[in-house]
């Protein structure tokens, strides 16, 4: 096992008001493994590049990751008529189009999210433009960023990272981080679960080696008579040369003698498909989403789907509107203006279901024709914005009106 660290540059860029260059003084490392034998035992937690070798890890990550930029993002505006698109704001084009002059919108959440289910964080600079606006989100490993404290204010020194070092007050960089201990930075869910990981990353090599091996486990020859040094070498080059699956000749009374376990006694199936389980808590998915159909029925599945918005899915959004709205926006807009990562396409169900959502929905007033059109991908049609309802339900000035034929 080779294990090999590497510094990256110390800060060069200034410091925040009041703070010496000898305080806080931070290096960044990497690690690097160029073998699997470490995972005996507990010694080392698990880094991410080696964690998402295990293909549930991958699978989880890339469906949060996916999910998470594919969904409409908008920019609202609160007006007394309700929500409407905010299209000449600022951040209008950077949170729909274009965040950056490097990234489209899809790759760009697909990394933020990624950091986030990887190291738990997900840092984002904002680059403003003349009047504090912001003009350009530029995302940065969490590997290059550390969080120091001054006058209760928070601090983020980025080293290494080329073009963007520096020193960035918290009003000039967006935090998404997960579950915390402390409030101020969330846990790493790699390293905080690396034991379970390893087992699925143990079941899968031991899988890898008893295949590569023949199908074959260990086991010795046994026999009550004395082998002199010349027939032990013969009789070890000739078992040497058997192919797989080959029936050796046994003489001298040479008995075979299985010191392994068997996969079966191991329980390796049932092993993996625990690992797989784990990993779907670790990452708050249901264990369909990442092939582990054991538990799965045509009746859960859509529950599950379902769950998965709610608990999974819905969380996360939060956590990146909340930290928009507090630093994209100014104080006045405080309120009136907003972020939203659009949920609804995600909780659509088959067309019978939407059909007799849609038939309620019209038929009790609460929702026009056109916006039905409208949330089918459908153009509006002249005269479908009246709402409809059932005359017994009508308010009584309405009543009125119907029965003077007006």
């Amino acid at each position: 096992m080779k294990f090999r660290l590497k510094d990256i540059f110390s800060f060069k860029r200034g410091l925040p008001e009041g703070e010496t260059s000898g305080t806080s003084t931070s290096t960044a490392s990497t690690s690097h493994f160029d073998s699997m034998s470490w995972l005996k035992g507990l010694g080392y937690d698990v880094n991410l590049n080696t964690a998402m070798k295990f293909t549930a890890v991958f699978a989880a990550m890339r469906l949060r990751a996916e999910t998470i930029a594919s969904l409409p993002k908008h920019v609202v505006e609160r007006t007394t008529s309700g929500r409407i698109d905010a299209k000449d704001h600022p951040t209008y084009k950077l949170l729909k189009f274009r965040p950056n002059n490097f990234m489209n919108i899809f790759s760009f959440w697909e990394y933020i999210n990624a950091c986030l289910d990887g190291w738990g964080n997900a840092y984002v600079i904002i680059f403003r433009k003349r009047g504090g606006v912001p003009g350009e989100l530029i995302p940065v490993h969490p590997s290059l960023v550390t969080i120091s404290f001054l006058n209760r204010k928070k601090w983020y020194r980025v080293v290494g990272s080329k073009y963007f070092d520096g020193t960035y007050s918290d009003d000039d960089m967006l935090h998404f981080f997960s579950l915390s201990m402390d409030g101020i930075k969330g846990v790493n869910p790699i390293s905080y679960n690396s034991a379970a990981i390893k087992s699925g990353l143990s079941s899968t090599s031991f899988g890898n080696e008893f295949f590569e091996n023949g199908g074959s486990i260990k086991g010795v020859f046994e026999t009550e008579q004395a082998l002199d040094i010349k027939v032990y070498k013969d009789l070890v080059e000739r078992l040497s040369d058997l192919p797989n699956y080959a029936t050796p000749i046994l003489e001298r009374g040479l008995k075979y003698k299985e010191v392994g376990i068997e996969p079966e006694a191991a329980q390796m199936l049932e092993t993996r498909t625990f690992a797989l389980q784990d990993i779907a808590r670790i990452f708050n998915i249901p264990p369909h989403m990442i092939a582990d159909l054991s538990r799965a029925t045509f009746s859960n599945i859509e529950h599950q789907d379902i769950q998965f918005v709610k608990y999974s899915i819905r969380p996360t959004v939060k956590r990146f509107e909340t930290e928009l709205d507090r630093k994209l926006f100014f104080d006045d807009e405080q309120g009136r203006m907003e972020t939203k990562f659009n949920l609804d396409g995600m909780l659509r169900g088959d067309m019978k279901t939407r059909a007799e959502y849609y038939q309620k929905a019209v038929l009790s007033g609460w929702m026009s024709r056109n916006e039905v059109r409208e949330l089918e991908n459908m153009n509006l049609a002249k005269g479908l914005d009246v709402f409809l309802y059932p005359v017994n339900q009508a308010a009584s000035t309405e009543i009125k009106k119907i029965d003077n034929n007006e």
